[in-house]
């Protein structure tokens, strides 16, 4: 018995990573925070908002990655990348620091 292998190189996986980011528990909490914070009007504006632009940038993409190009569009997401880091590095600082300040 022979097995058979596939002979396809370059096989990638489709991580859904957007939408975890637009859905997920940060996205939740911050809009629980904002709820408590500033109130319904200033949340359901903000939800407004963000839905637009992602629907926008969602709907442009075709035509924003043919301006930008194969080479630009990898350094802007690298670029992005860095400061999606940047924020989480700072949400677990702050969370350390208001965890040491409680106790």
């Amino acid at each position: 018995m022979e097995i058979c292998r596939s002979s396809i190189s370059g096989d990638s996986g489709i991580v859904p990573l957007a939408f975890p980011l637009l859905a997920g528990p940060g996205a939740i909490t911050t809009v629980i925070i904002s709820l408590q914070a500033y109130g319904w009007i200033v949340s359901i504006i903000s939800i407004v908002f963000v839905v637009s632009a992602t629907y926008l940038v969602l709907h442009l993409e075709n035509p924003i990655s043919r301006i930008l190009g194969r080479r630009e569009s990898i350094v802007t997401t690298r670029v992005l990348a860095i400061f999606l880091a940047a924020i989480a590095v700072q949400y677990i600082v702050e969370g350390v620091r208001q965890l040491l300040v409680l106790q």
